[in-house]
């Protein structure tokens, strides 16, 4: 069995770049399924209980907590967001396994090349192996080709956490980045309208290696994404704009709840996020309040809490490292980023600001987030 390296990964996820391999390895078609019956596909491919994802804190972790609920002990959620999630599926499937929809082609492609060794293989491999000996690294690792992994089932096999994790930043991105006439295009087609996109599929990659690599080789994750250009402000300005950030946050928190909580138990659960978030990257607890007057409305609470939730999918992704460096200067920077794009998300549902204007804005500001808090010397 193949030992995962950064390098073996990023090797095995170019096989995205080959659009045209990726629809063979699809399913021509899929019949719809519950979150339910999907969730024990994802456990059965992964080798997991298939009661660890019926958890509803397992759930949330895999798609976010306002994007379903329990009802009589099973997880239901709206047709758009069974939609993404089926999409999303049939893409983590493709991932882990090329071979998980197509056993008998699979058998029969003999002439074929393997789909983890794309034609760049290599290519790639002659330009690690000469930046290799320059860095002084083992001979024996600079003189013989990489291995490409095979697939990411033992990697993902058994850890519930990465498992979640790579789901929901597969869930995120399509919920983002596809149209809403998506549902008509069915799941191998949301999938290809997000992939198709040479410069956005980059940001994608960078998203993933970031998510698996972390898993990998922490240490020199960054290093070696920078060397392979999957860390630059061309790759944030993918990640960021384009985005349709009040359909994939606030119009589901304003959808969550009929009534708002009273007003210091609306702050009390804020607040709980906002250190939890800063704590992931040793932030100290904000004390300040958050929210702005003695009894703020449904649509400024759902607003900051849809802010939040904005800030916690984006840490999963490169940009997430601009958030680690912000909030080691201050823990105030990420409170002050939850209000900048609460304020868009509350003119958008007031009607002051067009929604597409909101989107833009949103957009605009994080990437001068990861702009000021991505340089070598940090910001004041």
């Amino acid at each position: 069995m193949t030992t995962a390296t950064l390098k073996s990964l990023h090797i095995y996820l170019r096989l995205l770049e080959n659009t045209s391999d990726l629809k063979r390895k699809m399913p021509a078609s899929i019949n719809p399924r519950t979150v339910k019956e999907g969730l024990v596909e994802i456990c059965q491919l992964v080798g997991l209980d298939t009661a660890a994802l019926a958890n509803p804190h397992n759930i949330a972790e895999a798609i976010g907590p306002s994007r379903f609920v329990m009802i009589w002990g099973e997880p239901s959620a709206t047709a758009h967001v069974t939609h993404i999630f089926d999409s999303s599926k049939v893409l983590l499937m493709v991932l882990a396994d090329p071979g998980h929809y197509e056993p008998a082609k699979a058998a029969q492609s003999g002439p074929a090349p393997p789909p983890q060794r794309p034609a760049a293989t290599g290519a790639l491999q002659a330009g690690w192996a000469s930046r290799n000996e320059a860095q002084g690294m083992a001979r024996q690792e600079s003189v013989e080709p990489e291995t490409p992994l095979e697939n990411l089932k033992t990697l993902l096999a058994g850890n519930l956490p990465l498992t979640c994790r790579l789901f929901r930043v597969l869930f995120e991105h399509m919920l983002g980045f596809t149209v809403s006439s998506g549902e008509q295009q069915g799941s191998a087609g949301i999938v290809n309208q997000m992939v198709g996109n040479k410069e956005h599929l980059k940001s994608f990659v960078a998203t993933l290696m970031f998510v698996l690599g972390s898993e990998i080789d922490r240490e020199n994750l960054m290093s070696f994404m920078l060397e392979q250009g999957l860390f630059s402000m061309q790759i944030f300005e993918r990640l960021v704009e384009g985005r349709d950030y009040c359909q994939a946050y606030y119009s589901f928190r304003k959808a969550e709840n009929a009534f708002a909580p009273s007003a210091a138990e609306a702050e009390k659960q804020i607040h709980d996020r906002v250190d939890q978030l800063n704590a992931r990257y040793g932030g100290k607890p904000y004390g300040a309040k958050l929210l702005e007057g003695e009894d703020p409305d449904k649509i400024s609470v759902d607003s900051c809490v849809a802010a939040v939730d904005v800030l916690e999918v984006m840490a999963f992704t490169p940009w997430g490292m601009s958030l680690n460096t912000a909030v080691s200067v201050a823990p105030s920077n990420s409170v002050r980023s939850i209000r900048v794009i609460a304020g868009h998300f509350e003119r958008a549902a007031r009607g002051t600001e067009l929604k597409e204007t909101a989107n833009k804005e949103i957009a605009n500001h994080l990437l001068a987030f990861a702009r000021q808090f991505s340089a070598d010397a940090k910001s004041d």
